[in-house]
């Protein structure tokens, strides 16, 4: 099937093709716009306490550890990851925090890292609970290494996680 074309076989650039292509071209530059609007959540890195109760950046990621906790697991739901943090294996810190979809990932905690070497968060917010089922002390860290709270051995507690960018686990 022939279609009407120009002499010579070209399109002369009215029709379909020249409004698909500015369409395209509209698309693109709403994306850019739209990816540089989003900048990523940083918490406040400052030593005053008083700044440990700011708002939670309005954005936020999945949360993660690093380095890789011994379990981990993530799309769970709220259920779920409580009844994994609660059911906490014997000589690990279990932790939990929400993920950017609203859903949650836990971890178990296990290795004990070199002196001067610590787990670090990435979008862990907000109040939850967190197990430490080992027979020593946690200690929650801020940027700078200083103490933000603790867990005792063999308890759980209610975290503050927003100043919490480090784990001191053994």
């Amino acid at each position: 099937m022939e279609q009407d074309r120009p002499a010579g076989g070209r399109n002369s650039g009215g029709g379909v093709r020249p409004a698909r292509r500015l369409t395209a071209l509209v698309v693109a530059l709403l994306s850019v716009f739209a990816v540089g609007m989003a900048t990523p959540a940083v918490a406040d890195q400052g030593g005053d306490q008083g700044a440990d109760q700011a708002q939670a950046a309005p954005l936020k990621g999945d949360p993660s550890i690093w380095p890789k906790p011994n379990i981990v697991e993530t799309n769970l739901s709220a259920t779920q990851s409580e009844q994994m943090v609660g059911d906490c294996p014997l000589y690990h810190l279990c932790v939990r925090n929400q993920e950017a979809d609203g859903l949650w990932s836990a971890y178990a905690l296990y290795y004990c890292l070199p002196d001067g070497q610590y787990y670090e968060l990435t979008n862990f917010t907000g109040t939850v609970y967190a197990q430490n089922s080992q027979d020593v002390a946690v200690r929650l860290l801020r940027a700078d290494n200083s103490e933000v709270d603790r867990i005792g051995a063999l308890t759980g507690k209610d975290v503050y996680w927003n100043p919490v960018w480090k784990i001191d686990l053994c």
